[in-house]
């Protein structure tokens, strides 16, 4: 009974981890006034939560991200970081493009006003997970 509960587990984990999302809706904190319809070139925002980009980048809330800033047609913009500062400080330098579109109505946007990044989901979660079986627990 044990052999098929645990057997069940990893066939739900396994359809669960296979379910691609399309899109990463992240809250960000906004560290200075800008106006998205004339943006800066560069914006500093603060993770409002944790957030993988991918494999091999983790974005944990509290990290300050520098972007480039790319005004779009509909008068809206692409946020393109290039770096962030972890908690030691060190400022890091984004290896690659995780290009992410600025999803929210206001035209301003004041310091410590959150809003809402759509990264796109740019490879699947690859993680193995070890489920432990029966014999494993002796």
């Amino acid at each position: 009974m044990k052999k098929m509960i645990m057997a069940f587990s990893a066939l739900i984990l396994s359809v669960a981890l296979m379910q691609g999302v399309e899109a990463k809706t992240v809250q960000v904190t906004a560290l200075h006034d800008f106006n998205i319809t004339n943006p800066p070139e560069i914006v500093h925002v603060q993770m409002n939560a944790n957030t993988r980009l991918d494999y091999d980048l983790m974005l944990f809330q509290g990290f300050q991200v520098t972007g480039k800033i790319i005004p779009q047609q509909n008068g809206s913009f692409a946020f393109l970081p290039v770096s962030y500062v972890n908690y030691h400080e060190e400022r890091l330098p984004m290896k690659k493009e995780y290009p992410a579109l600025y999803k929210g109505e206001s035209a301003v946007i004041r310091q410590n006003q959150p809003f809402m990044l759509v990264f796109p989901d740019n490879e699947p979660d690859t993680f193995q997970y070890y489920v432990p079986s029966s014999s494993d627990m002796n």
